[in-house]
């Protein structure tokens, strides 16, 4: 194993922690933080954690894509056969992955377009959260719950790969 594979994979991981991180924290820190807060704060607070949230996992996204395409190359070029139980693996790994991605990609372009929208055109003398604005953020948490199940059986199918 070559010095420029080890840190290609290095990056890989942490481009994963990254994501799933990312997701962590925003159901485990901001999702019940928030509901301490006064509404008018708290609709704020969530939409500008979601906007970094969504900025971190193109990010850790895009490296993700760049670093596991040459992770694939390396091995392939590297004279190691390729199995039919790892093409399994990989291809389980890959179709998590894109599923996770597709739900994301939901996220920012189906749901957060709306969420935006919605909590810009508030009073700033809410009280209490509009029924339209929660029902998306609840539709947006489903999303990111269910990336975040997904994300660990990745990251043990790339492990898998790796010492398979």
């Amino acid at each position: 194993m070559t010095v420029w594979y080890s840190l290609n994979l290095l990056i890989h991981l942490l481009a994963m922690a990254l994501w799933l991180g990312g997701i962590v924290f925003f159901l485990v820190v901001v999702g019940p933080a928030v509901q301490e807060m006064e509404p008018k704060i708290a609709i704020k607070t969530m939409n500008q954690s979601r906007i970094g949230l969504e900025l971190i996992s193109w990010i850790a996204i895009g490296l993700l894509l760049l670093t596991g395409i040459l992770n694939l190359l390396a091995r392939s070029q590297s004279g190691v056969v390729l199995n039919g139980s790892y093409l399994v693996i990989l291809g389980i790994k890959l179709f998590l992955f894109g599923a996770m991605t597709m739900h994301h990609c939901l996220q920012v372009f189906k749901y957060s377009p709306r969420i935006d929208a919605l909590t810009n055109d508030l009073a700033a003398s809410v009280l209490v959260w509009p029924e339209p604005l929660l029902s998306h953020w609840r539709r947006w948490f489903l999303l990111l719950k269910i990336n975040a199940a997904l994300g660990p059986v990745v990251v043990l199918l790339g492990l898998a790969l790796v010492k398979g």
